[in-house]
């Protein structure tokens, strides 16, 4: 005689977790005032944790430093009101001015070259020149998932694009932490805060009147530093970390066309957030020697995993 039976689906903690952590990180928003139209696409989330567990729970394990960044960065926002009286204003202008002023009039570059483009505004070339450094601009939010979806996706079938995945996470996974705890210890005022107060202090006062479309060309940039977490995160540039980052990756590969176009990339990056007046040229150059040092941190803890892993065999 056939007895049935019944097998009872349970959810795994692993799912129940990540569930309950989705709620917790909306409702945190809604509590706050903080939540963003963009933020309820996290819901989705839920539904693929059941629907595909077994891939989605390797995806969030290979995935959580840089999803764990873009989570805390957000939260940024919740912070920004107790920074306000130690953000540095004055010293990042002087001594911007100082290193290039001689170049552009005694002006920095971020406004002079604004000036500049300004004055092409009526122009077919200072349009162009703003949609391109818009875009170059704002490239880099989907450039960086979709690179590491390509190598996370190959990486089930190839070892080295495994290897890659998982040398650029640890990479990127350094460079951003540090990059959140500078903002948190050396909040800065970027140069289009100079040009609408000058260097007064950033208050909640300014902040509640503040025009953000006086200071900035380009309506994609203006939105989207509208929505930014942290408007006072302007050492290290991330935007000028980001590319030198995959510039050393590619060095490292020796792979010498993709090597070209990164470092095309990478000069048109510095250049458009300069030009869109987001960023000192110091805060290029302080976005980019940390990304040296987080590749460095990352290609020694990779040589001590395989000292261990050699070891023990």
């Amino acid at each position: 005689m056939a007895v049935a039976t019944h097998i009872r689906w349970r959810p795994q903690p692993w799912q129940m977790l990540l569930s309950a952590g989705v709620f917790a990180y909306l409702a945190l928003g809604v509590a706050t005032g903080t939540v963003r139209p963009y933020h309820w696409a996290m819901l989705m989330i839920i539904p693929a944790t059941f629907l595909a567990a077994e891939r989605c729970r390797r995806f969030f394990l290979d995935w959580a430093p840089l999803v764990a960044f873009w989570l805390v960065y957000d939260r940024l926002r919740l912070l920004q009101p107790m920074l306000l009286h130690r953000v540095a204003v004055a010293w990042p202008y002087e001594l911007e001015r100082w290193l290039f002023g001689s170049i552009f009039a005694g002006n920095v570059p971020a406004h002079a070259a604004r000036a500049w483009l300004a004055a092409q505004s009526g122009t077919v070339l200072g349009v162009s020149l703003s949609w391109m450094a818009q875009l170059v601009y704002l490239s880099h939010i989907f450039l960086v998932p979709l690179l590491f979806l390509y190598l996370w996706i190959r990486g089930g079938a190839d070892l080295r694009s495994q290897a890659r995945f998982h040398r650029m996470m640890r990479a990127f996974a350094y460079l951003n932490f540090a990059a959140i705890l500078i903002y948190l210890l050396l909040p800065v005022a970027p140069p289009w805060w100079v040009s609408l107060y000058g260097t007064t202090t950033p208050t909640s006062a300014l902040l509640a009147q503040m025009k953000m479309s006086w200071a900035m060309d380009g309506k994609l940039v203006t939105a989207l530093i509208h929505n930014a977490a942290q408007w006072f995160a302007a050492v290290p540039s991330l935007h000028g970390a980001y590319p030198v980052l995959l510039v050393l990756l590619a060095l490292r590969d020796r792979n010498k066309r993709l090597l070209g176009a990164l470092v095309i990339y990478a000069l048109a990056m510095w250049a458009a957030t300069v030009v869109l007046n987001q960023h000192y040229i110091i805060d290029l150059i302080a976005g980019g020697l940390l990304a040296g040092a987080a590749w460095q941190a990352g290609e020694w803890r990779a040589r001590r995993a395989r000292l261990s892993e050699s070891v023990e065999a």
